[in-house]
């Protein structure tokens, strides 16, 4: 059983490799699709939307096509703005307009709501009971993610930027306050084991919290035979 991850952009490129070597240690990754022959994951990244589309999930089908050897297309997208299911849809039209056929793959869209940095939001032990910083103290009084689901949050009317950059600078502050460094290109708290555990606690203890993570965790577990959570 091999698995062919297409992501979102750079953060989900060094961070699942960190997440599945916790999550699904049986599976080793490989460095180009044509390595790949059992128990192995190729991840690549699409560089952001519209790009993970229109230039590389097409490529992604001939990899998996020219290598033979993989039984799961995994596309791992950011929703933005737009729900789960209006996400999946417009991948869905996109696959079919584009003609495209996953023949013996089986072809998975597992949609992050809103970024990836949402779900990292849902650690509770980012959390200060007492924000000292007048930015973190903005933050929470806007909306408190430590009580309620990071991915129903919206941005402040007199935000600028997208939704994904509130909720990226929102999770800055809130590590910032831990003091703790965190940026795109270095990731690197979110991916030890002790913060990926959180985050499944969290949703253990809220069913109805993090959803499209819970449909991640859910989803690997079934391909890999494994409890995950």
């Amino acid at each position: 059983m091999n698995l062919y991850f297409l992501v979102e952009g750079k953060t989900e490129r060094k961070v699942y490799p960190k997440w599945l070597a916790h999550l699904a240690p049986q599976l080793e990754q490989v460095n180009f699709p044509c390595e790949a022959t059992d128990n192995n994951y190729f991840l690549i990244s699409g560089g952001g939307f519209p790009s993970i589309l229109d230039n590389h999930l097409k490529d992604s089908v001939s990899d998996i096509k020219n290598s033979g050897n993989f039984d799961y297309l995994v596309l791992l997208i950011d929703t933005d703005d737009v729900s789960a299911a209006e996400k999946i849809e417009e991948v869905k039209e996109f696959v079919r307009s584009n003609d495209i056929i996953f023949n013996d793959c089986e072809f998975i869209i597992l949609p992050q709501v809103v970024c990836m940095e949402t779900w990292f939001l849902g650690n509770p032990r980012i959390y200060s009971k007492n924000p000292s910083s007048a930015e973190c103290s903005a933050f929470s009084k806007h909306y408190d993610v430590a009580r309620n689901d990071p991915e129903k949050m919206r941005q402040p009317q007199e935000s600028c930027g997208s939704i994904g950059d509130y909720h990226f600078q929102y999770l800055k502050a809130m590590l910032r306050g831990k003091n703790i460094r965190y940026s795109k290109k270095n990731p690197q708290e979110v991916t030890k084991p002790y913060y990926i555990d959180a985050l499944r606690n969290r949703i253990e203890l809220d069913k109805n919290c993090l959803s499209s993570m819970h449909n991640f965790f859910c989803a690997l577990g079934k391909i890999t035979e494994k409890e995950v959570i």
